[in-house]
């Protein structure tokens, strides 16, 4: 049939919505005999020479059913080859298993030969139905002539019909027209029938077809043999036929959405076809790199959706091909030699392999979607980004003159340069694995990458002046939140051991002084976050899960085990304020921007961060304060130190650009008020967030997880600083919002002598933000009003013990508001 309502394709758009309407059309139907209806939706109006075009008993002619007998048949003569070998000469186990394996075979064809039955089934009952109604919209046209009425119009679809009167009629033409409009009503309505019809058989044949597709998808048909053969196609270039035929197959052999997002997610996959697996891996090992770059050329010249779809595919499944968790055929291993030699050259400076390589390759994966690489594929592809990251650290002028000819233009080949090592660091990041590998500089087994200098090429990705701010670089390590908050033991592990070597790294003052080359990574003496905000923001959001223990608290009680740097106490707190201050090197602050709506800089959002954690300290300590005193005085001591660290990162930001600028005692006083009025505006916009996995922390068999990070975690609330009033950041706000958290936890109410004015409508305590913006007195009388509410003299003593110790540890080695300090004991690291 020449019609496109008949065909089994599906356009663009909702298909989940789509779906259920079909399946809604096929099992309810809407319409009664005599009801006008509308012909299918997406497609053309249905006319005469449609219909005329349409020859339903062409569907009816497809032989599957002859199909289905052959698949049984054969099925059955396969499974009889393994019954009548002789047990004398083939016994024991694999006897046994090829048995099950032969008889499983032969079930699953019945199933298929089952559904194939099902589809002749569809495509017979729809040409009887269809050509039914034809039949009877080809007899209200017959009617219609017969009575002196044409069609206006083959093309017409609303079946306009036009009365042809005798020549002794008497009639006006009022009565013409309604005579007209009647008859085409007439005509009309049968059309519709017949294209409500169509639609109707249209949803069955697809609902068959998928029945098919899901028990026989077409990677069950490709085999090793096809991929050598499609791959050995290179030689000679590519046809349109040739081209097409790969892609099909290509297609075919890639993974789904849902097996895509279950590899992000770090599982294995085992329902991927055998015969999908050894494709791949023929189909890439005999293409070689330049039939393979011409393949992807051929694809996109096409300038066509299926040629982009089959230049996806393409990249898609190099990356399937590396994955180690896809299957038992895939993995590093399994690529071609030209890819294990290309991985294998860790040169970054090697100029002969950037233009001949590095360029198309990453325009072949540029188009991969989210396909996640191998951990060591991945790997490798991030060295390859980081190493020509390092050719502009490194001072090399004119970087980008190898990513292309003398021919290109320089803006070209300034493009070449960027994309291609922007590409690679996407691509490679999204295993979480790879990226854990580059941190620590070992792969997951704990084999050691070869040729690594971790430092060095870290420092590439975090000193580049990446084109995008550092986006793509940032992920590199800002999953570590996600992982690291996600409660699954597993990818704690792996969030801990890529935070370890982050940690161990960014902080570092001995030998080369990591810590102090991020603060001045360029000529300017421009730090990290100034040149890459979007780092800083990673760098913020992979600290967010270790807060706590940054502060001084046990790993493994604060549930990331992984995470223990083996320094003293006084270390770890000089340390956290370096890693701090590197996140507050970002120190936009200013106008609102679409990047970036809260106008604030990666310092202030982790100062606010920092509060949001006093307060989920503060109510796990409300709730434990009668049964574990000692962990409620570790929770405010903690909080303490945070706050204090925190205002370290902030005002070690400042002081870094002060040094760097030769600036004066006036510029040092601008800084404190400046580091009073973030502190002050980060304050004032806190909203509390309530943390579910709080409020069971000291029950019996319990972990307590005051600590984890609940769905909606500080660094998404909504955030917006007032214009900076007053001094900000005193004592007594220090100790507000502990107190603030203390309350929610033992969850006081008016009844016990806190102010009606405290809580809402429904009782509820208010937001701390509210609270502060509401009271019009001094800040001191607030705090003492909420420990009089607080009414406990145990978790208040825990309290004050923990701000005033809390403080005392935090600072015991360092005044973060004295610059020298910086400059001795943070910057250069001194005893």
């Amino acid at each position: 049939m020449g019609d496109v309502r008949f065909r089994c394709t599906r356009r663009s758009g909702d298909l989940g919505r789509r779906r259920r309407r079909e399946r809604d059309q096929v099992s309810h139907p809407v319409h009664s005999p005599g009801e006008r209806v509308t012909p299918m939706s997406g497609h053309p109006p249905l006319t005469k020479a449609i219909m005329d075009s349409w020859r339903p008993w062409e569907l009816a002619a497809v032989q599957l059913t002859d199909l289905a007998d052959a698949i049984r048949e054969n099925s059955e003569a396969a499974e009889r080859v393994v019954d009548q070998v002789p047990t004398t000469s083939w016994a024991g186990d694999a006897r046994s298993a090829a048995n099950v394996r032969a008889s499983d075979q032969n079930g699953w064809a019945k199933r298929v030969a089952g559904k194939v039955d099902d589809l002749q089934t569809a495509l017979n009952s729809a040409a009887a139905a269809i050509d039914s109604s034809k039949t009877s919209v080809n007899g209200a046209l017959l009617g219609a002539t017969s009575q002196r009425f044409v069609l206006v119009s083959e093309s017409d679809p609303s079946w306009k019909m036009r009365y042809v009167p005798k020549e002794d009629e008497d009639l006006t033409p009022g009565q013409i027209a309604d005579m007209e409009r009647e008859m085409t009503d007439f005509v009309k309505g049968r059309a519709d029938e017949l294209a409500t019809t169509a639609s109707d058989h249209a949803a069955h044949i697809r609902t068959a077809v998928g029945n098919l597709h899901s028990i026989a998808p077409p990677a069950l048909t490709l085999s090793a043999q096809d991929g050598r053969r499609h791959g050995q196609m290179a030689a000679d270039g590519w046809t349109d036929e040739e081209a097409a035929e790969v892609g099909r197959s290509l297609r075919a052999a890639g993974l789904s959405d849902e097996q895509i997002a279950r590899l992000l997610n770090g599982e294995k996959l085992d329902d991927v076809p055998r015969g999908a697996q050894e494709y791949l891996h023929m189909f890439y090992g005999s293409v070689g790199s330049d039939g393979l770059f011409d393949l992807q050329s051929k694809f996109d010249g096409m300038q066509t959706p299926a040629g982009d779809a089959w230049s996806k595919a393409l990249g898609q499944g190099l990356l399937t091909l590396s994955n180690e968790d896809v299957g038992a055929n895939t993995g590093y291993q399994y690529l071609p030699g030209w890819a294990q030699d290309w991985a294998g050259n860790h040169n970054s400076m090697d100029n002969r392999r950037i233009a001949s390589l590095d360029v198309p390759l990453a325009g072949l994966l540029s188009n991969s979607g989210s396909t996640p690489p191998g951990e060591r594929f991945g790997t490798e592809l991030i060295r390859k980004s980081v190493g020509g990251a390092g050719r502009t650290v490194e001072g090399i002028e004119h970087p980008e003159m190898v990513y292309g000819t003398g021919r290109d233009d320089p803006d070209a080949l300034k493009r070449n340069y960027e994309s291609t090592i922007r590409t690679f660091m996407e691509v490679g990041t999204r295993n979480h694995e790879a990226s854990a590998a580059i941190l620590t500089g070992e792969y997951s087994t704990g084999e050691k990458l070869a040729d690594y200098d971790r430092d060095t090429m870290v420092g590439y990705a975090l000193k580049h002046d990446w084109d995008d701010g550092g986006d793509a670089a940032g992920d590199l390590i800002d999953w570590i939140r996600d992982d690291g908050g996600s409660g699954d033991p597993t990818k704690i592990a792996l969030a801990d051991r890529a935070f370890s070597g982050l940690f161990d790294y960014t902080t570092s003052t001995a030998d080369s002084n990591n810590f102090s080359d991020l603060m001045n990574a360029n000529t300017s003496g421009d730090a990290i976050g100034k040149i890459n905000p979007h780092i800083a923001q990673s760098l913020r959001e992979a600290s967010l899960p270790y807060l706590n223990i940054l502060a001084g608290g046990e790993s493994g009680p604060h549930g990331h085990p992984g995470f223990d740097p083996a320094v003293p106490s006084e270390e770890l707190q000089r340390r956290a304020a370096r890693l701090f201050t590197l996140i507050a090197s970002d120190n936009t602050y200013g106008a609102a921007t679409p990047e970036n709506p809260d106008g604030t800089g990666a310092g202030a959002d982790l100062y606010r961060d920092i509060l949001d954690q006093t307060v989920r300290n503060g109510t796990a300590a409300g709730e434990l304060a009668s049964s574990e005193p000692h962990r409620a005085r570790s929770l405010a001591e903690l909080s303490a130190n945070l706050r204090a660290l925190g205002q370290s990162g902030l005002y070690g930001a400042e002081y870094d650009l002060q040094i760097d600028e030769n600036a004066s005692t006036d510029a040092e006083n601008a800084a404190s008020k400046r580091i009073r009025d973030i502190v002050s505006s980060a304050s004032a916009g806190l909203t509390s967030v309530p943390h579910p996995a709080a409020m069971t922390a000291g029950t019996a068999g319990a972990v307590a997880g005051p600590w984890l990070l609940p769905d909606e975690s500080a660094g998404d609330l909504e955030f917006r600083p007032p214009t900076p009033a007053g001094t900000g950041g005193t004592a007594a706000e220090d100790e507000i919002h502990l107190v603030y958290g203390a309350l929610e936890g033992v969850q006081a109410t008016p009844d016990a002598g806190a102010p009606a004015e405290w809580f809402s409508d429904d009782g509820q305590l208010k937001p701390l933000a509210d609270i502060l913006s509401e009271h019009k007195g001094d800040r001191g009388e607030l705090l003492s009003a909420m420990e009089s509410a607080l009414g406990n003299e145990k978790l208040l003593a825990s309290l004050r013990a923990g701000t005033s110790t809390g403080n005392h540890q935090g600072t015991m080695n360092f005044d973060p508001t004295d610059p020298d300090n910086y400059d001795d004991i943070i910057l250069n690291g001194s005893s």
